[in-house]
């Protein structure tokens, strides 16, 4: 759940200076969830009192939703920043010191500001990218995604044909993986990272087969950074027919699949495609689904497949149109974005 955990005084900020502050202004009012440093008492006490900042800013929104108080909680939060990353999706706006902000960003990739120092263009990033058939991409993936990389410790491709295409006997769509696993990862960090691909069997592949594809995979990804990454395959037809990308942060689409280029030539691009990289707040203005929405609608789409699948492996084990790899021993999804 994408949730805003933010101290009382800084919400108040936001909603007052809406112009000094537009972009935040937007988000506390987007419909995001509020979670405030605050009693229960006391947030009662705002939102009945028609003076105060934070009643002002709801009853003049129609979209804002009503803050819930989470003082017990946040005061622990802030005692052990470390307890964030059971909120993957969590944003935290705290009284805290801005280098103990910057270090769990660093080291966890989350989302953590001290309160005096917040980003006015928070997730507002977008590109967009044509791909024309044949074209030649120097760097390939990192040739696509060569912007500053988000701040993330997980994500999630879902894509019903990644797996299905092959050239010369290469599938296509794990040699594709490492070089864009290598393109968007942070270059450091201080925990597993977590990434899970949910595609089907690729032209009905026996188990055996790919046990051995695994483990290449496993290998190829643990020469990519000095952190631990945890690759794990949901292999099953999912109801899930959009192609996506979704991280902490962000969404990521493509038009044809996300098995880009050539197995043989990592720099030539397959067919016409695009490819499409949207922070969860670039939308704001929208009248419609913003990104943050999509996001939240599409992992728990996400987590009931692989839930379900999960159910299947554990009694079953693996067989051809549903299995795991990578996952937890009692067959549980091991993702902290879908948990």
């Amino acid at each position: 759940m994408i949730t805003l955990y933010i101290e009382p005084n800084k919400i108040e900020e936001f909603a007052l200076f809406e112009e000094e502050m537009p972009h935040w202004n937007k988000i506390i009012k987007s419909g995001i969830h509020l979670c405030l440093n605050i009693s229960d008492e006391k947030l009662d006490a705002k939102i009945t009192d028609e003076y105060d900042p934070l009643y002002i800013a709801y009853n003049s929104s129609g979209t804002m939703k009503l803050p819930v108080a989470l003082g017990g909680y946040i005061e622990q939060v802030k005692e052990d920043l470390s307890q964030t990353i059971e909120k993957p999706n969590g944003i935290f706006v705290l009284d805290i010191d801005n280098d103990a902000a910057i270090d769990v960003q660093n080291k966890m990739g989350m989302a953590v500001f001290s309160s005096a120092n917040v980003p006015e263009d928070l997730f507002s990033k977008t590109f967009f990218i044509e791909l024309d058939k044949n074209a030649e991409i120097k760097d390939g993936w990192k040739g696509i995604i060569h912007f500053n990389k988000p701040l993330s410790n997980s994500l999630v491709i879902t894509d019903n044909y990644f797996f299905k295409n092959e050239d010369n006997g290469l599938n296509r769509g794990l040699s594709n993986l490492i070089p864009f696993i290598n393109a968007y990862l942070p270059d450091q960090l201080e925990i597993e990272y977590h990434i899970t691909v949910v595609a089907p069997n690729s032209k009905e592949r026996y188990n055996d087969w790919w046990i051995k594809e695994y483990g290449k995979l496993v290998l190829a990804i643990k020469q990519l950074r000095e952190y631990p990454i945890n690759i794990e395959l949901v292999l099953a037809k999912s109801e899930i027919h959009k192609r996506r990308i979704v991280s902490n942060y962000v969404v990521n689409k493509s038009d044809k699949g996300f098995d880009v280029f050539y197995s043989n030539n990592l720099e030539k691009v397959k067919e016409e495609n695009d490819f499409e990289y949207l922070e969860i707040f670039s939308n704001l203005d929208n009248s419609g689904t913003k990104h943050f929405q999509s996001a939240i609608k599409l992992i728990n789409q996400i987590s009931k497949h692989c839930n379900d699948i999960s159910g299947y492996v554990a009694v079953n084990k693996n067989q051809m149109d549903r299995s795991l790899f990578g996952c937890n021993a009692n067959k549980t999804i091991k993702n902290r974005l879908l948990n």
